[in-house]
Parts: C-alpha cells; sequence; structure tokens
C-alpha cells in the first residue's frame, strides 16, 4: 500500500506543479519562476536527504549531473509553452519523453515488451493529433508545441539518467541532480540576461512548484525502492490527468475533440510504457 500512495503523491505533487508554474509564468518572468521553485526544490532535497549518505561513484555523479540539466531544460521549455499553449493539450505531449528510455534501451539491446510495443505508436499518433490547430471556434490555438516536443526529449533524458543515479545513490542523486538543476537554470539566466525581479508576494507564489516537484521526486524514488517499479512507474506517470483537470476546470480550456482524443492516445501510451 505504501509504495501506491508514494506514486499517487507523486502524480499529484507533479501534476500541480505543472499547471501552476506555466501559469504563474503568464504574469511574471519566466525566469523568475523557474528559479524560486528550483532553489526551494534544492532546499527541500537537502532537508530530505540530511543525515544520509549522498555519496556516488564517479558514474553515478555524472549521471545524477546530466538528470539534472535535461530536467533544467526540460522544465523551461515546458513552462515556455504553457505561457501560450493548452495545457490540458501539451502536458501529456510533454508527458510523453517515457518513450526516450524505451528508445535508450532498445539501442542497448533491450527488447520492449507488448505494452510497450503498442505505447510507442499511441503516443507518437497521439502527439500528431494533438497538434492539430483549432478552428476558429474552438478557442486557443495549439501554441507552444515545438517547445513542449522538446520538453518531452529532455524529460525522457532525465528519466533515463536519473534511474541510473538513483540506483547508484537514491539520497545522492536527489541532492546532486538538484544541484545541477539549479546552477544550470542560474547559468542559463545569467547568460540570456533574463528578468528574475519580482513583488515579494510573487516570489513566495514561485517557491510552490519547486517544493512539489521535489517531493514527487523523493516519493518516486522511495516508491520504487520499496515496491515493483512497473506498478509505481504507471501510477506515477499519471501526473498529466491532474493537470488537464485542473486546467479544464480553473482555465476552462476546451481543445477541439480532435486535440483531446490526441491528448487521451498519448496519455495511453505513456500508461503502457510505463506499465511494459
Amino acid at each position: 500500500m505504501l509504495p501506491l500512495l508514494l506514486a499517487l503523491g507523486t502524480a499529484l505533487g507533479y501534476g500541480v506543479a505543472n499547471y501552476l508554474a506555466p501559469v504563474l509564468g503568464r504574469r511574471m518572468p519566466l525566469a523568475a519562476v523557474l528559479l524560486g521553485s528550483q532553489l526551494a526544490g534544492l532546499a527541500v532535497s537537502a532537508l530530505l536527504t540530511l543525515g544520509a549518505d549522498v555519496a556516488m561513484t564517479a558514474p553515478g555523479l555524472a549521471l545524477a549531473g546530466v538528470a539534472g540539466v535535461a530536467n533544467a531544460g526540460a522544465l523551461a521549455c515546458f513552462y515556455r509553452a504553457g505561457r501560450t499553449g493548452n495545457l490540458s493539450v501539451l502536458s501529456p505531449i510533454a508527458a510523453s519523453g517515457a518513450v526516450v528510455p524505451v528508445v535508450v534501451g532498445l539501442v542497448n539491446g533491450d527488447r520492449p515488451g507488448p505494452l510497450q510495443a503498442l505505447g510507442i505508436p499511441l503516443v507518437l499518433v497521439g502527439i500528431v493529433l494533438a497538434a492539430r490547430r483549432a478552428g476558429p471556434t474552438t478557442g486557443r490555438r495549439t501554441d507552444g508545441l515545438g517547445w513542449a516536443l522538446l520538453a518531452a526529449v529532455l524529460f525522457g533524458t532525465f528519466l533515463a539518467s536519473y534511474a541510473g543515479a538513483a540506483a547508484d545513490s537514491s539520497p545522492g542523486a536527489l541532492l546532486w541532480s538538484r544541484v545541477a538543476l539549479v546552477v544550470a537554470t542560474g547559468t542559463g539566466i545569467l547568460l540570456l540576461r533574463a528578468p528574475v525581479r519580482v513583488r515579494p508576494r510573487d516570489g513566495a507564489l514561485t517557491l510552490v512548484p519547486g517544493l512539489l516537484l521535489a517531493l514527487g521526486t523523493f516519493a518516486f524514488g522511495e516508491a520504487t525502492r520499496a515496491g515493483l517499479l512497473s506498478v509505481v512507474s504507471v501510477i506515477a506517470t499519471l501526473n498529466p490527468v491532474v493537470t488537464v483537470a485542473l486546467a479544464f476546470v480553473l482555465l476552462r480550456e476546451r481543445p477541439a475533440p480532435v486535440q483531446r482524443v490526441g491528448a487521451a492516445l498519448a496519455l495511453a501510451g505513456i500508461v503502457l510504457l510505463a506499465a511494459g
């Protein structure tokens, strides 16, 4: 029961964070949302690993670094997409990065199970349908698609590298990937000279997504250690359902029917990939 609850916590934390951060980015500088949330995530990760052995081998530390940098890029791209596009469409597309670890496995000689073999084309077809632009009577067009696709690739890279790092040390992977994430985010902001100044109240709000993401990542790591990866992964990948539900209720997003079908197919494909 505990692994299932932890996995549900991951889905809820990720889903709420992936709704809240892009929405905040619509009314304040995106760099401020990224930096505030990631600093909060690092603080939570440090507290969660306090007293734990965070030492890692060189390969494990390298994987944690790659995971952090990829995660920084994925979040930046997804938040950028969500500033102008429908979260109910873009969220499943970004989450389709679950295809990447499967592809990596294929390159390394793995053979996908029947569920994964079915899930890959479902994800691809879902992306194509979700990318269809809405008509003039169906509301906002599918802006931000390119950013969402790039977020998917980077998110998949994060999944593949973080899993390897967590196998070396779960506390170490959590902490050092977060350090790399903050360093990558800060470096990008400095290079682009992106504005980060916000009002104190808005600054406090930017902390919330990072807190949720860090807690969700920790919960997922613990769930995989205590339960079956094939089970908890499926539950954790349901986080786009939370984002879509929030966008539907709070933002009143109404994508075109073909886009809703595409988003549903992409989500179904993600679940099959995790189940395989």
